[in-house]
């Protein structure tokens, strides 16, 4: 499920580390759902989310502190599996909220003003060309249990092909897909531009990324509807599908 959050804020900015603020809404959103607390599905444990989002705005400009855009207005693409109904759960919380200010930073404060639903794409072929979605970006982390710490690959690194499908292949083994269809994700080319991204006060290297991917359809369409890679349910690694074949 794909829908669009219309937003109009007081100022034509937002923090440059605007997931801190999206991610704050989201729970804000849920704790006070009309269906109750749903803050604790999604938020009371480490479990993997089954959604992704990504930040538009028109005539971006970054300043060190701040992302600045025309109009007052911007919008958050969501995309969410179908399989546990969190596209309508993240929906039904977001409608009871049209309309209600919400604080960002500095004196602003940002309104929901409308809630589209979006065309879903339908994967049918076992080769797709992705391509992550405006405002997005693929986050490829490795994570180091002796040391406890992470590297970030990106698409100026040696292998980052390699990296990019061991990603793919361990997403798509803690979701549940069998061995033999694990093993059969094969990632053919990519092409790409890294880029650094703020969030939580620390700056991650990520890639603006097109990339050629195959596999079974049903997890092709799981790497669609999810997003890609680490931190999606924090506004990372959403795509959109170039072509298929």
């Amino acid at each position: 499920m794909r829908f669009k959050l219309d937003f109009i804020t007081d100022q034509s900015e937002l923090n440059i580390d605007y997931r801190r603020l999206v991610l704050s809404y989201i729970k804000h959103s849920l704790e006070d759902s009309v269906n109750g607390n749903l803050v604790d599905r999604y938020y009371s444990d480490t479990n993997t989310k089954d959604f992704t989002w990504t930040l538009i705005v028109s005539k971006p400009k970054f300043t060190k502190e701040k992302l600045q855009f025309a109009n007052n207005r911007f919008s958050i693409i969501f995309s969410a599996d179908d399989k546990k109904q969190t596209g309508m759960y993240l929906m039904l919380a977001f409608l009871n909220q049209k309309n209600k200010r919400y604080p960002a930073e500095d004196g602003n404060y940002i309104y929901l003003k409308n809630i589209v639903q979006l065309n879903q794409k339908e994967i049918n072929d076992a080769t797709v060309r992705f391509t992550t979605m405006p405002g997005s970006s693929i986050v490829v982390r490795e994570h180091n249990r002796e040391t406890n710490r992470d590297r970030y690959y990106t698409c100026e690194d040696e292998g980052y092909a390699d990296k990019l499908e061991l990603a793919l292949k361990t997403q798509a083994e803690m979701a549940g897909f069998a061995e033999a269809a694990v093993a059969g994700v094969k990632v053919h080319s990519v092409t790409g531009r890294k880029v650094v991204v703020k969030h939580y006060g620390i700056f991650l290297d990520a890639t603006i990324a097109d990339f050629m991917v195959s596999g079974e359809i049903e997890i092709l369409q799981h790497f669609y509807l999810n997003g890609v890679c680490s931190r999606r349910s924090a506004g990372f690694g959403m795509l959109d599908i170039i072509e298929e074949g």
